[in-house]
């Protein structure tokens, strides 16, 4: 496990209203940059968390377990509340809202969570075969020739994924699944309605299975599944300054 929190601090003066932001999988800390920035505009302040293995090389990732990643969510959410704001939020990207979503559970005390295509549903049958496959085929090459066809922001993401990542979120993905109804602090899911990555009906699995008595489902129809690369995050964006307006308010 990582020795210490990494990530992007953004902390505005004066400031009432702090975030964790967490990244998605095989990724970093740069999917978070244009939240973190809407953020501070509005004078909330955020640390982007940098996940165990990851914003190094694929190597580093292999070594890792979805207990590590969850670890360096905890270690960003301590750093976070150590500011002692008067309102602490989470909000996490795919396998960051996994995270989150895991995190809620456990941290009474936060004010609320914004979900960006949450991924509790992905592989299809293809990832039953995962267990097995990692055990032949170490990694996995990936062409990302397509990110600055579809998004208008640069985004780091490994080019090779370690097929035993994969099966960690996976695994993730399943515990997640059968925590959701733990999950009641106000919840804000934000679905991109044209995601490739994970099954777009994912945002309203969410929202059907939280216990949250304050959750609601915001679907981007354009968006792909990074919405906070994607020139559709202008509209994802109106919705969370509402969400957090209304429950400070």
């Amino acid at each position: 496990m990582d020795a210490e929190v990494r990530g992007r601090t953004r902390k505005p003066s004066p400031s009432n209203i702090a975030f964790l932001l967490i990244h998605g999988f095989c990724a970093d800390i740069d999917e978070m940059v244009s939240l973190a920035d809407f953020l501070y505009d509005r004078n909330i302040a955020s640390f982007s968390v940098r996940l165990s293995g990851h914003g190094t090389k694929p190597e580093d990732l292999a070594t890792k377990t979805w207990k590590d990643w969850y670890t360096s969510a905890k270690q960003g959410l301590d750093f976070v509340k150590s500011w002692d704001k008067q309102y602490t939020f989470i909000s996490g990207l795919s396998m960051g809202a996994l995270l989150s979503l895991n995190l809620s559970i456990n941290e009474a005390d936060l004010a609320g969570q914004i979900l960006f295509s949450p991924a509790v549903k992905i592989g299809g049958i293809a990832s039953k075969f995962v267990p097995l496959l990692k055990r032949i085929i170490k990694y996995r090459e990936v062409d990302l020739s397509y990110i600055p066809e579809i998004y208008d922001l640069p985004r780091t993401k490994y080019a090779r994924e370690p097929l035993s990542a994969i099966h960690e979120l996976l695994k993730l993905a399943d515990y997640t699944r059968q925590i959701l109804s733990e999950v009641h602090i106000p919840t804000l899911i934000i679905q991109a309605g044209a995601d490739k990555t994970i099954d777009p009906s994912s945002g309203e699995y969410v929202l059907d299975n939280i216990a949250s008595e304050d959750k609601q489902l915001q679907v981007i129809e354009a968006a792909e599944h990074v919405i906070t690369c994607h020139p559709t995050r202008k509209d994802a964006y109106h919705h969370v300054e509402k969400f957090i307006q209304r429950i400070i308010n």
